[in-house]
């Protein structure tokens, strides 16, 4: 056995990636990070510490194949997360699974109103109007609302019991929801409400990425879909006229297509995931949300 080989085995025995632990001795800014998160002010050493447990179960990143399951529910804390995020996936199981989706908040607080006016009682409507036209696209078996303010997501007793109430009535054998490190507060907060609502379900959880690229350690080919994703993504003029998720959206596929090599020549589109058993998922959320509160 030659160094090289010694060296990979060592690093695997202890749970780190020998690319990664590579790449954090060669770069500065992820030496700190994934080496010294204590040097770091902008990240809690706890965040740094699920990361690198990630790492360890994106070693290997498997393909998903449809269908991922039979009744699937996805968490979108605003109207357009579900076609940004997992669109792809989706559309491939419209007519392989249920889907179910429960939109967290309003969306009243992001986007602009064609007549440059922006109402926050108008821009409601018109997100609802957006989603209702997405989840008739993916032929969504149904669609609910929980209607909290943008960026006032709850996390108490009682909204995880109102939360749980609907995804026991729907019983999911996977659920999407943005992952738990995702840079948006409404993405963070679904976390923590989802798993204190639903930590001992039997499911299988799908995180997906929006506005912060993920430690993945699944992906799906959306090579097929991804016209009609992006087509879903139209559905949201309002969200449009502030961003570009177009070009985010393509632009993301092929960088992931090109990662997890779903393709030929590292060509196409995919939709990178964090895969867990329900239980497991909801535990690094835990953790994650102690470590935050005990810094905090």
């Amino acid at each position: 056995m030659n160094i090289a080989s010694i060296v990979r085995a060592a690093l695997h025995s202890q749970g780190v990636h020998p690319r990664r632990w590579l790449a954090g001795q060669t770069a500065y800014s992820r030496y700190l990070g994934y080496i010294r998160p204590q040097l770091l002010l902008s990240a809690s050493e706890g965040e740094f510490q699920v990361r690198r447990q990630l790492l360890a179960y994106g070693w290997e990143p498997r393909r998903l194949t449809a269908p991922v399951g039979r009744r699937i529910l996805v968490l979108c804390p605003h109207p357009d997360d579900e076609s940004i995020g997992p669109g792809g996936l989706l559309l491939a199981h419209r007519d392989l699974a249920e889907i179910h989706l429960v939109c967290l908040c309003n969306g009243a607080a992001g986007g602009s109103l064609d007549d440059g006016h922006n109402n926050d009682g108008a821009m409601v409507e018109v997100r609802r109007a957006e989603f209702r036209k997405t989840a008739s696209d993916l032929r969504a078996a149904s669609i609910r609302h929980l209607d909290y303010d943008d960026g006032k997501i709850p996390t108490s007793e009682a909204a995880a019991q109102r939360l749980r109430s609907m995804v026991m009535d729907i019983r999911p054998d996977v659920v999407l929801l943005p992952w738990f490190l995702d840079g948006h507060v409404d993405h963070r907060a679904a976390n923590i409400l989802y798993s204190r609502a639903c930590a001992d379900l039997e499911t299988t959880v799908l995180g997906y990425e929006i506005w912060s690229m993920l430690e993945p350690n699944a992906a799906f080919d959306i090579t097929n879909h991804l016209e009609e994703k992006i087509s879903l993504i139209h559905n949201y003029p309002s969200q449009l006229r502030t961003v570009d998720y177009v070009k985010f959206v393509s632009g993301l596929a092929s960088v992931r297509a090109f990662q997890m090599s779903v393709r030929p020549l590292r060509s196409g589109a995919a939709e990178a995931f964090v895969a867990l058993p329900n239980c497991e998922y909801c535990e690094l959320v835990t953790k994650l949300h102690n470590a935050s509160t005990e810094t905090s």
